[in-house]
């Protein structure tokens, strides 16, 4: 816009931001459903207009202070020594992405007594279990210690971000046809043609043909697609009465109670009786297909087993977000499976000089992240106003 060229935004939820939604009804705290960390804060683009703007941040870092697993509760120098290799998991997933082949993140795993447990972070990060997800994607990332929330959320946040943006909600785009000259989108409200259009679904509606192309979508672009699935976190709010303090800010627990049966709770979100429980991977699909509630119960489960029967009656109000059953995200975000680390290269390419990609999906070092998604439009709409200025 800035450049003089008319823009407009087919979005097909209600709201504006996508994956990104803050919720101000369920609870008294703004319950993120969708993406909440500024992640890698001092290379998050957000991150720098957030203090531009003078928005209050919040950088406490959560570390684990419980931890249990099928049937029992860690004592406190095993929970120092699960966190140590937690730390140690992570280095040698990125050691071995940095080597010549692309294997799962399952391959890179050190020995250990907690790896059957501390295992299912790899989903909790990355939205795809740890035997279908690639080591080399991870490496890939550029990673920076700091994740910040923002006061009042992020999906707030983004909502306000760019208010001056014409925007048609409840209006997914149906037909592309991009055969030229310029390109057709075909919504509910009818159709509109352009010189260029910038393509930020998900991987997930991509995946199920949701949207029909004119020319068919190339087998590469196609197998890129299907190299990088959308993956799934949930995650349950759970607002305590204030009474309850046995939990704080900055604190965390980690449930495993077998098999694939695993949460994270972290605690007062924002300095406030908020905690947020997570299911990821198959085992989120697994609840999410059982129906609504099946993950709040769970995150009651790890409560219970963690702090004691009793500590249910302090739990006031719950809520789950369901990112399978989102008709217009299919997911919550990418992953790469192994040997698909440089799908995300081909997704970014652009089609027949109208048909440009964008989102999370498409950035090798910033994946499944907000700023990842906003970086990817930004660096778009630069390509789009050089080749426009080019052709006129």
């Amino acid at each position: 816009m800035a450049a003089g060229l008319e823009v407009v935004v087919f979005e097909a939820d209600a709201h504006v931001g996508g994956r990104c939604i803050t919720d101000t009804k369920t609870f008294e705290t703004p319950f993120d459903r969708g993406g909440s960390w500024l992640h890698s804060a001092p290379v998050n683009p957000l991150a720098r207009l957030a203090k531009e703007k003078g928005t209050e941040l919040h950088k406490t870092p959560w570390n684990w202070k419980w931890v249990h697993r099928v049937d029992r509760s860690l004592t406190k120098p095993e929970v120092a020594d699960y966190s140590n290799y937690q730390h140690a998991m992570w280095r040698a997933i990125n050691a071995a992405g940095a080597g010549q082949g692309d294997s799962s993140t399952e391959d890179a795993l050190p020995s250990s007594r907690w790896k059957d447990t501390a295992r299912f972070w790899v989903p909790q990060m990355l939205g795809g279990d740890a035997d279908v997800t690639s080591a080399k994607d991870v490496y890939s990332y550029k990673d920076a210690d700091g994740d910040w929330l923002v006061s009042g959320g992020l999906g707030t946040f983004v909502k306000d971000l760019h208010a001056d943006v014409p925007v048609h909600l409840n209006c997914p785009v149906l037909k592309i046809d991009y055969s030229g000259p310029g390109v057709r989108a075909l919504t509910p409200k009818g159709e509109a043609k352009a010189n260029y259009l910038v393509l930020t679904v998900s991987t997930g509606v991509l995946g199920l043909e949701k949207i029909r192309f004119t020319p068919a979508l190339p087998d590469r672009k196609l197998t890129a697609i299907n190299q990088l699935p959308n993956g799934l976190l949930n995650k349950v709010g759970l607002e305590f009465d204030p009474v309850w303090t046995e939990a704080v800010v900055g604190e965390m627990a980690d449930y495993h109670s077998g098999g694939e049966e695993f949460c994270t709770l972290l605690f007062g979100f924002y300095e406030t009786n908020m905690a947020v429980g997570f299911v990821a991977g198959r085992f989120a699909d697994l609840l999410e297909t059982e129906g609504k509630g099946a993950a709040t119960e769970y995150c009651l489960q790890g409560l219970r087993g963690i702090f004691g029967n009793d500590v249910v009656k302090y739990v006031r109000r719950t809520d789950q977000t369901s990112w399978r059953g989102n008709a217009n995200a299919v997911g919550s975000y990418s992953f790469a499976r192994p040997g698909g680390s440089g799908a995300r290269e081909i997704l970014a390419e652009p089609l027949g000089n109208t048909l440009y990609f964008a989102g999370e999906a498409t950035m090798p070092d910033a994946q499944a992240t907000v700023h990842g998604a906003y970086r990817s439009g930004m660096e778009v709409a630069q390509k789009i106003v050089a080749a426009h200025r080019l052709a006129n």
